[in-house]
């Protein structure tokens, strides 16, 4: 008899086979579908999950990183600008004129831009100046909310790291040594401003400089809160107190990134001597996140093995009942010239083809539940390609395993006393 025949015969007999005791088929296909179903959706469930509270903990870490001047590097720097140029009439500086694009160079960082406080370092003292209807009174607005106002110099790059917004097309004015001033919604009620589009007219005096009224600062969610501070231009703010010792540069990354950027923007933006400045220290979870997505995965495909395990001994178990309730048959087919291994390979196909069955069936479900749980909790569903299947390929190797014994018993029984048997 050629192979195809052989191959031939041996299918129709399993198929017979398990269509003749269809209950018992049906239990154990719902057996290998649970087991590597649980075992899909277990293993899809948690690294879903992983993934969920990985980026749930890459949001929770800080994203703004603060750079300020190292202890003494200003007082190094005296007389000369961050690059080493000489510059006797020009402010002592230890940040370089481009440090906001040096440190948006670095991979990760969204934003950035310097600050340096008029408060404390110079004349800051707030007054209006002037309304469209003329000068104002040397008493107007509210005195005592005067003096609580904060005065600060910062560069356009500051509002995008500090997630504040100025009146749209004006922000560009801070780039400039101009005369213009852009109050927060608390320092406007104080000094008698009204927050309008149009703040035409409208004038405060600082220090005894006059400066115009161009916008109003505003913090978008999340951002830095600038309600009582009065922003000017950097570089006006920077000749006042004529140093940038107390500057700091906000940069802002990318949710997560705060750990490596903190690591690298001093050298990004002093490469010649990055030890003049400091940076804040941003704890990394990247280690955190790593070990949970572990022991979820571990814990995934530990409840799918010990499913599996139980399968395994439930299919052994029915396919040995099988191998006794179909002695007489096993017999016969001995008596009628077929080969011991000829027997087993009955058992070994029926448990692969149940097996493999199964884990169709089971592959299916796991993803299904897998999407499902997503979908309940608001996550994104991470469904790698090979789960779909490991499922069909684990049930048909659960399902030849547990084949093995049963199978070695079939053939080792014998004609004479198989026909015999009740």
């Amino acid at each position: 008899m050629r192979a195809t025949e052989r191959w031939g015969d041996l299918v129709r007999d399993v198929v017979v086979e398990l269509s003749a005791r269809r209950s018992r088929s049906l239990l154990m296909l719902a057996a290998v579908a649970l087991s590597t179903g649980a075992l899909v959706a277990s293993v899809g469930v948690s690294t879903t999950a992983a993934d969920q509270i990985g980026a749930d903990l890459a949001a929770s870490t800080l994203d703004q990183v603060t750079v300020s001047v190292a202890q003494g590097a200003a007082d190094a720097d005296a007389g000369s600008s961050a690059d080493g140029s000489a510059a006797p009439d020009a402010p002592a500086g230890v940040f370089p004129g481009d440090a906001e694009a040096r440190a948006t160079a670095v991979q990760g960082v969204v934003a950035a831009g310097r600050r340096l406080d008029l408060s404390g370092h110079g004349p800051d003292t707030v007054t209006p100046a002037a309304t469209p209807a003329g000068t104002a009174e040397g008493g107007g607005g509210d005195t005592d909310a005067i003096r609580h106002l904060t005065v600060a110099g910062v560069v356009p790059g500051y509002l995008d790291a500090a997630q504040d917004t100025v009146d749209p097309g004006r922000t560009w004015l801070l780039g400039t040594d101009q005369t213009v001033a852009f109050l927060g919604v608390d320092a406007a009620k104080a000094l008698g401003v009204p927050v309008t589009t149009d703040p035409t007219g409208y004038a405060i005096s600082v220090g005894g400089t006059t400066y115009r009224v161009a916008g109003f600062a505003r913090p978008e969610d999340g951002g830095a809160d600038v309600s009582g501070t009065v922003l000017l231009p950097y570089a006006r703010v920077l000749a006042a107190v004529g140093s940038d010792g107390d500057t700091q540069l906000l940069v802002r990354t990318a949710p997560g990134a705060g750990a490596g950027v903190a690591g690298v923007v001093r050298v990004a933006v002093r490469p010649d001597a990055p030890e003049r400045l400091a940076a804040s220290q941003v704890e990394s979870l990247a280690s955190l996140r790593r070990g949970v997505s572990n022991q979820l995965g571990r814990l995934g495909a530990w409840i799918g093995a010990f499913l599996l395990a139980l399968t395994a001994l439930l299919i052994a178990n029915a396919m040995v009942v099988a191998v006794v309730a179909r002695t007489p048959e096993i017999g016969l087919r001995r008596a009628l010239g077929a080969s011991r291994p000829a027997v087993s390979a009955v058992f070994w196909c029926e448990g692969a083809v149940t097996g493999f069955l199964g884990g169709v069936a089971g592959s299916a479900f796991g993803l299904t539940a897998t999407v499902a749980v997503a979908a309940a909790n608001d996550w994104s569903a991470r469904l790698a390609p090979w789960l779909a299947v490991v499922g069909p390929v684990l049930g048909a190797v659960v399902g030849i395993a547990a084949s093995a014994y049963p199978a070695w018993r079939a053939g080792r029984v014998s004609p004479a006393l198989a026909i015999r048997a009740d």
